[in-house]
């Protein structure tokens, strides 16, 4: 009689979980709810007992920037979740699903946020730990770096300031707003002052004059490239302490390259400019 009554009560468990399914939204969709303490729910009804991968990601644009915060041990199981408590309070935060069937077909979920987001104010000596009511909230600024391809820093406003004053009085490089709350990180980059070669350089008349001191006691080879750093030509196993190039042999004005040798050791990289005849 027992084992009736057992096996009556997975029948019926069995039974409660399907109509569980049923009632809620299965995969793709899931549930994101934001819980006391700076802790969200993200939840989901798994229909796939295939699942070999299931992870949770999130970011704070709905749109890009995520990262995986969470892996499932059991992808398979019907009903999971994960608890997310390291987001940062006061900024509108995002989560998706990524999940894998058997066979290699994988799938992303659409972005979900909580409704409310509840912060806690930072806690110093005079200021008490205590909830910001839901329609306060921190403001964030976000810093991406020059091609907005990754977020680099989220600042308070005071840590923000400090931040930008640094930026300015230590740094070369600027901030650019590109909306209230980002602002773009753009590093200083030094325009590189060409130095022209004592060894391989143009003359008044455009042509190329190489200049090898005590060419007779070492093995000198130049290669020569053009603009798009293919190969031309090169000259080897010079002995002559100077030659002159005709122009001719570069075919066109402008900008080429060359690496000399000296005794199969690269000696120096370099460029030269011919001007165009008119």
């Amino acid at each position: 009689m027992k084992s009736i009554y057992f096996l009556s009560f997975i029948i019926l468990l069995g039974i409660a979980n399907h109509t569980i399914a049923q009632q809620q939204d299965t995969l793709p969709n899931f549930s994101v709810h934001m819980l006391a303490k700076n802790k969200i729910q993200i939840s989901w009804i798994n229909p796939y007992p295939d699942c070999n991968q299931l992870v949770v990601q999130r970011s704070y644009d709905s749109v890009k920037f995520f990262t995986s915060i969470f892996s499932a041990q059991s992808p398979e199981l019907l009903q999971n979740g994960f608890v997310d408590n390291q987001f940062t309070p006061g900024v509108k935060v995002f989560y998706r699903l990524f999940y894998v069937l058997q066979g290699g077909k994988y799938f992303f979920t659409m972005a979900k946020s909580p409704e409310k987001i509840t912060t806690v104010q930072k806690n110093s000596d005079n200021i008490s730990n205590n909830p910001i009511q839901n329609n306060e909230s921190i403001i964030m600024y976000r810093i991406f770096n020059r091609s907005r391809d990754s977020l680099l820093y989220m600042l308070e406003p005071n840590d923000y300031k400090h931040f930008k004053d640094s930026i300015y009085s230590v740094t070369k490089d600027t901030l650019s707003m590109i909306s209230e709350n980002e602002i773009v990180l753009k590093k200083y980059v030094p325009k590189v002052v060409w130095k022209p070669s004592v060894f391989v350089f143009t003359n008044n008349k455009g042509y190329v004059n190489i200049i090898l001191p005590n060419a007779k006691n070492h093995e000198y080879n130049i290669k020569f490239f053009n603009e798009n750093k293919e190969l031309l030509f090169q000259m080897n196993n010079i002995k002559e302490t100077y030659l002159v190039v005709d122009k001719s042999n570069f075919f066109t004005a402008g900008w080429f390259y060359f690496e000399l040798y000296e005794d199969h050791h690269l000696k120096e990289k370099n460029k030269f400019y011919i001007e165009k005849e008119f």
